[in-house]
């Protein structure tokens, strides 16, 4: 059964829909014309439907035909008004997704691969899910073709008297968790025994001089750490958060407890991670706490929790216009069609 995109909710949404050819042995459940008659079958009713359900969404088969219905209007009026995607954009589109995979592996991926991922990621082929970009673009094409101008004139910006509203509403969700900002020295653990356990002593043995006074923390970096990165940094690694789960993962719950244990300016003992065995210096330590509208989303972040909120209700704004604008085309272009509901 061939697969779409829900025109209606645009790419904001990348529904599935399921849109057939109509079968010799299933009666249609409605006709659609505005350049040529296309029959939607109960089959394909059907089709669409027991993927809601799969999905978990709640819809009935009069739902679900007025969706088929909007969805075979819209591709015929962006077929009338030239604005299907083109092959060669749908390719671009994924030749960007592949590179972008790339960039995010380190490495070049293979075709085969990359439809492994595909198929991983939505349940599709490749070319199913290039026909759902097709039809993605197409959308964002025809609806900007038809209903830019308009759109252009939308103040999608919330005013202060908004962005100050969710802000109380939402408050508890602005809570930061206790984080650090730390700087270590480490001796990397090998494949050795003997190895690790000599850099254990090593690393025990560095600790109690920094702490007698014969050798600062920014000397045991420069004289003893593995990390090369940190290591023109004086050891500075950045911010650790208590709740940071990629942290506790690789690091190891003991060594994050031990960590977050430290004072402002006290550096640790030899801390055993799963990596390694370090030498931790804290210089910042923050509890946990509800950020204020005006503070920093996070302590690497130059954006507040303001300039976050801003952001994220003009781009609610602007999907709801988008919608608008699609549902606006598709009422019109239902106008002009003939359609027969059986």
């Amino acid at each position: 059964m061939k697969k779409r995109f829900l025109s209606v909710l645009l790419v904001l949404f990348l529904a599935l829909s399921a849109i057939g050819s109509a079968s010799l042995v299933s009666s249609p459940a409605a006709t659609v014309n505005l350049i040529r008659n296309k029959a939607i079958t109960n089959d394909d009713v059907d089709a669409m439907l027991k993927q809601y359900q799969n999905a978990g969404v709640s819809a009935d088969r009069s739902q679900i035909l007025d969706i088929l219905i909007n969805d075979e209007v819209f591709l015929q009026g962006a077929e009338r008004d030239g604005a299907l995607a083109t092959d060669q954009e749908v390719e671009s589109y994924v030749s960007q997704l592949k590179s972008q995979l790339e960039s995010q592996v380190g490495a070049q991926v293979s075709d085969a691969d990359f439809e492994s991922y595909i198929s991983a990621n939505t349940g599709m082929s490749l070319d199913e899910y290039k026909e759902g970009i097709k039809e993605s673009l197409t959308v964002q094409k025809y609806v900007l073709q038809e209903k830019g101008a308009e759109l252009q004139n939308i103040n999608t910006m919330p005013t202060d008297s908004q962005v100050e509203n969710f802000y109380r509403k939402n408050m508890q969700g602005f809570f930061q968790a206790e984080n650090v900002k730390l700087a270590h020295v480490v001796k990397l653990k090998t494949d050795d025994e003997k190895k690790n356990e000599e850099n254990a002593v090593l690393m025990t043995d560095v600790a109690e001089k920094i702490k007698n006074g014969s050798i600062t923390f920014e000397q045991a970096v420069s004289d003893y750490t593995d990390d090369a990165e940190s290591k023109a940094l004086g050891g500075d690694i950045g911010w650790l958060s208590i709740d940071n789960q990629s942290a506790i993962t690789g690091f190891g719950q003991d060594f994050v407890d031990a960590v977050m244990n430290l004072k402002t300016g006290e550096v640790s003992g030899m801390l055993e991670s799963n990596v390694g065995y370090h030498i931790v210096k804290v210089s910042v330590h923050n509890s946990g706490r509800i950020l204020g509208i005006d503070d920093k989303i996070n302590p690497e972040s130059s954006e507040t929790v303001r300039d976050y909120i801003v952001y994220l209700l003009a781009n609610q704004n602007a999907q709801n216009a988008l919608a608008n604008a699609t549902n606006e085309l598709i009422a019109d272009l239902r106008s002009q069609a003939r359609i027969r509901i059986y």
